[in-house]
C-alpha cells in the first residue's frame, strides 16, 4: 500500500453508487489522477466541500497496487474557483490529459487559474491545447483543412471549422 500527500486540483466529479464518487484530480507529483472517496456524498461528510471542481486542495491518496485505483483519505481545501466558465475549461482538461503523467506547467498554470481567477475563458482552452501539444494558432480544420478554427473535439482529437463542425453535428442527429 504506498500512501501519497499531494496537492492538487479538482477537475472533475462523476457520481458513483449512492453515496460514493470519482474524482478527477491534477497533482503537482502524480498529474492526473481518479481517486475514489467513499461515502462523499452523504449529508454527514467532510469531504464533500473540499473536492468541488475548480478546488485547489491538500489531499491524501492511498493505492493499494500498482495497477490499483486511489482511494482519497483526507482532503483540505486551500482556494476554490468561483468562474463557472472556467470551471467548464478544468471539465476539458480532464478529457484531454492522460492519466499519470506529471507536468509542472500544467499544474501551475491550473494553480493560478484558481488562486487569481482572471484568467479568461478562450485563453483558458488555448493554453491547455498548446500545453496538451495542440497548437490552436496553427491548426487547420480535420475535415476541410481550413484555418478558421471554431472548436476542438477531445474525443476525436481534432479541430474543426464551423461549417464542419455543423454538419457534423447535424449527422449526429439523424
Amino acid at each position: 500500500m504506498t500512501e501519497h500527500f499531494t496537492w492538487g486540483v479538482v477537475l472533475s466529479k462523476n457520481s458513483i453508487g449512492e453515496a460514493d464518487s470519482e474524482y478527477s484530480i491534477f497533482t503537482w507529483d502524480l498529474g492526473k489522477v481518479r481517486a475514489r472517496a467513499t461515502s462523499s456524498r452523504k449529508i454527514t461528510s467532510k469531504l464533500a466541500g473540499h473536492l468541488e471542481p475548480g478546488t485547489f486542495a491538500s489531499v491524501r491518496l492511498v493505492r493499494k497496487s500498482i495497477e490499483g485505483r486511489f482511494r482519497i483519505i483526507e482532503a483540505l481545501r486551500e482556494s476554490k474557483i468561483e468562474s463557472l466558465p472556467l470551471i467548464k475549461v478544468f471539465d476539458f482538461a480532464d478529457k484531454l490529459i492522460p492519466l499519470e503523467e506529471p507536468d509542472l506547467k500544467m499544474f501551475s498554470f491550473f494553480k493560478k487559474a484558481v488562486f487569481s481567477g482572471v484568467i479568461s475563458e478562450a485563453k483558458a482552452y488555448s493554453s491547455i491545447l498548446k500545453m496538451s501539444g495542440f497548437d490552436p494558432d496553427t491548426a487547420r480544420c480535420g475535415i476541410c483543412g481550413s484555418r478558421k478554427i471554431a472548436y476542438f473535439s477531445p474525443q476525436d482529437i481534432m479541430f474543426l471549422c464551423l461549417p464542419c463542425l455543423e454538419r457534423r453535428n447535424n449527422l449526429k442527429k439523424e
